[in-house]
C-alpha cells in the first residue's frame, strides 16, 4: 500500500472517529463545562472545567485509538506504534487546546472575523475546522512517523 493510500485511509478513520466521539460520546455536562470559565461567570470552576475537558479528550481519543486499531488490523495498514502514538498525542493536545474556547475566539479576532465570532454557529464552525485541520496533521504523523 502506498503512503498516499495509507494517509487517505488513516484520515478517513480519524475523521469518522472525530465526528462520532465528539458528538455521540460527549456528555452535555462535559460540553458545557470544558471551555475555560469566563471571568465573572457563574459557570464551572476552573477545576470543574479541566476535569470535563480531560474526560472528554480521554474518551474521544480512546474511541479514536480503538477505531484506528481495528482499521489497521482489518486492512493491514502499514502503521507503526510510534506514528500512531505521535498522531493521537498531537490530536489530544490540539483538541484540548481548541476546546478551551478562547483560542477559537482569539483566532477569529486575529483573522478579522470578529462579527462572525459573535455568532455561536460561527464559533462552532471555526472550532470544527480547526479540529479537522489538526486531524490532517495527525494523519500525516501516523502515516510518516
Amino acid at each position: 500500500m502506498t503512503s498516499a493510500a495509507t494517509f487517505a485511509a488513516v484520515f478517513v478513520v480519524l475523521f469518522a472517529s472525530r465526528v462520532w466521539a465528539d458528538h455521540c460520546w460527549q456528555t452535555d455536562a462535559w460540553a458545557a463545562a470544558k471551555g475555560r470559565p469566563e471571568p465573572g461567570s457563574k459557570g464551572p470552576t476552573s477545576a470543574e472545567s479541566w476535569k470535563a475537558l480531560i474526560a472528554h479528550v480521554a474518551v474521544y481519543h480512546l474511541v479514536m485509538a480503538v477505531m484506528l486499531a481495528v482499521t489497521v488490523a482489518l486492512l493491514a495498514l502499514p502503521i507503526g506504534w510510534s506514528g500512531a502514538a505521535a498522531g493521537i498525542a498531537f490530536s489530544a493536545v490540539t483538541h484540548g487546546f481548541w476546546d478551551r474556547r478562547w483560542p477559537v475566539k482569539a483566532w477569529m479576532a486575529l483573522t478579522g472575523s470578529g462579527e462572525f465570532a459573535k455568532n455561536p454557529q460561527g464559533r462552532y464552525s471555526v472550532d470544527q475546522a480547526q479540529h479537522v485541520f489538526c486531524l490532517w496533521v495527525s494523519a500525516l504523523l501516523i502515516t510518516l512517523v
